[in-house]
């Protein structure tokens, strides 16, 4: 007998097609993802953005910054008449005798705003006299990090720091062991206060969580970020927020010592080869930049991009897959906007891509020689993304390319630690420049800001506007840049009402010299 051989016909071959192209994504998903940190996917945000301002980027490539130039963008700033407060006599800050029992705090968000919250926590124990558990980090929901306390802070200093503000422990006693993150994750309990208000002033926590101490020995408060007044409250609380912002809150060693390598090495660089004749010409201009290095916080990941609802370049296929994006993520909760690109741009609501920042940089006179860090957990359509900006500063790096596999072991896929390094980095930069707002950018300014160190705050407004006009020569877009920034390198600003005291240190962290 033949053997019977299968033989679909033309419409079962046509189903079958139809069938596998259907399942191919399923089978092959990389092939479909959204843009990575490295490289686009092959059918899906493939439309690699081209250079939107090509005549200032052209313009900027043959251009060389003058020595004066130099001179003037790496000098740092001078006294303004703002200094640290002395420190108060151990007797006028020491800790009241006795507690009113037990607080615990559970922090979300990423690593500065959990910052801003540990700041609140000290505060908050204080104005109850109560003692403070170490605050329990929640699992970051965007990065998926579920570092604690003590793998991203060191315990023993940050107790030593306040060992004579406020009681604090490192965990509960056996008695308390129950008031858990899991105990109040399973149902209603009359030890957690989970009605503190946005920017609650003091007297509100002593009318509505001391009770509950007190009665109970303890009291759970979650959530609990942003949950503290910036105004009407003692000069003492304030200057203790200030205290474990800049003091008590270092990193862990590991993270010190991989930063101090990355310092080391922006500081340091090979001797690059360079011809003799255009070394003659180029020796003044290095002088000014050696040994110096600029942070730049790059915030352009997705997230930010697709809640934006800007148009970045990447074509039909990007604005569906943004589109796809914040459907996915926020369920309808962030819709497309209904202002038009220009629109948004115009208010300053687009932040910048990596070719503006670097059009930026160059238009206030770094240039080719300039030593740049980039510090960022990923940027939006990765390498392809990024190459105009690397045109611009081929001396470019980031922590891969600066430290071997083994150095980044104790950070690698870890967020909230990944940023501390670039923290510790950025506050060794001589200069640091955020690519738009947000909390790295508010922590960093905020902390350069009490060292009087020199920290550029791009105008979006203004650089909308100027990227808007697309017939601009290089020469006046670098002049109306200068301009419009020359009153924001560092300068410090005094925080006005309702200002946040982790954006604006003085009057508060600070006293006049």
């Amino acid at each position: 007998m033949k053997p019977y051989y299968y033989s679909p016909n033309h419409s079962q071959r046509a189903a079958l097609a139809a069938l596998s192209l259907l399942l191919f994504p399923t089978f092959f998903p990389s092939l479909f993802g959204p843009l990575g940190r490295a490289s686009p996917s092959i059918f899906s945000e493939w439309n690699a953005p081209k250079p939107r301002h090509l005549h200032l980027l052209e313009a900027a490539l043959s251009t060389q910054s003058s020595v004066e130039q130099q001179i003037k963008v790496w000098a740092p700033l001078g006294n303004q008449g703002w200094k640290h407060c002395p420190e108060e006599p151990k007797s006028a800050s020491s800790k009241p005798k006795g507690s009113n029992g037990y607080i615990q705090v559970f922090l979300d968000g990423g690593l500065n705003q959990q910052k801003m919250g540990i700041c609140d926590a000290v505060a908050v124990a204080k104005i109850l006299n109560a003692t403070l558990v170490l605050p329990h980090l929640e699992v970051n929901p965007v990065w998926q990090d579920s570092s604690s306390f003590e793998e991203i802070f060191d315990v023993d200093h940050f107790l030593d720091v306040l060992r004579n503000e406020v009681s604090i422990v490192k965990e509960l006693p056996s008695e308390f062991s129950w008031s858990s993150r899991e105990y109040y994750a399973t149902g209603i309990r009359p030890t957690r206060i989970k009605t503190a208000p946005v920017h609650a002033p003091a007297e509100w926590y002593l009318e509505n969580v001391l009770p509950t101490m007190q009665s109970y020995g303890i009291a759970a408060i979650s959530p609990f970020s942003h949950r503290l007044s910036f105004d009407n409250m003692p000069e003492s609380i304030q200057r203790l927020r200030c205290k474990v912002n800049f003091q008590a809150l270092a990193f862990v060693p590991h993270i010190r010592e991989l930063g101090e390598a990355l310092v080391n090495r922006l500081r340091n660089p090979p001797i690059r080869n360079q011809n003799t004749d255009s070394q003659e010409g180029t020796d003044d201009l290095d002088k000014q930049g050696a040994g110096k290095f600029v942070v730049l916080h790059l915030r352009f990941d997705k997230d930010m991009a697709a809640h934006s609802a800007c148009d970045f370049g990447g074509g039909k296929a990007e604005k569906l897959a943004l589109a796809k994006y914040r459907q996915v993520i926020w369920q309808g909760r962030v819709l497309k906007s209904q202002f038009t690109d220009e629109e948004l741009r115009i208010h300053g609501r687009c932040p910048l891509t990596p070719e503006e920042i670097g059009l930026l940089l160059a238009a206030l006179g770094f240039n080719n020689s300039t030593q740049l860090y980039l510090a960022s957990h990923k940027v939006y359509g990765g390498e392809a993304r990024i190459s105009t900006l690397r045109r611009l500063f081929p001396l470019m790096e980031d922590k891969k390319s600066l430290t071997s596999a083994e150095e980044r072991a104790k950070v690698e896929g870890k967020a909230s630690l990944s940023a501390a390094v670039d923290y510790y980095v950025s506050m060794q930069s001589d200069i640091f420049i955020s690519a738009s707002p947000g909390n790295m950018h508010n922590a960093l300014v905020c902390h350069r800001a009490y060292m009087n160190l020199k920290t550029i705050r791009p105008s979006m407004t203004l650089l909308s506007k100027l990227f808007l006009n697309k017939s601009m020569q290089w020469s006046e877009f670098q002049q109306a840049v200068l301009d419009g920034h020359k009153n924001r390198q560092g300068q410090i600003r005094l925080r006005k009402e309702k200002q946040s005291i982790y954006t604006y240190p003085a009057p508060d962290c600070m006293c006049q010299a």
